[in-house]
């Protein structure tokens, strides 16, 4: 399944996750230590990805391998 990966608010600190179809799965959210923490939602394929990574491109690249598809950013929506 292919996941694409939105920016969400201006800081640049978070980030949803949906599937092509625009079903939500969950989030990413960079922590004060500056990993990249990924928060499923509870119903979506991500529950056993691993949870913290230590840049955005390594939990996309998790994310993409646990899926067994493309994990893509979409910055059309960058503030």
């Amino acid at each position: 399944m292919d996941v694409v990966v939105t920016p969400t608010g201006a800081e640049g600190t978070s980030w949803n996750l949906k599937d092509r179809l625009g079903r939500p799965l969950g989030t990413i959210g960079q922590d004060k230590n500056e990993l990249f923490e990924i928060t499923p939602d509870p119903l979506s394929g991500l529950m056993r990805v691993p949870h913290t990574h230590p840049s955005l491109g390594e939990a996309m690249t998790a994310i993409a391998k646990h899926m067994q598809g493309e994990c893509t950013l979409d910055s059309q929506d960058w503030d």
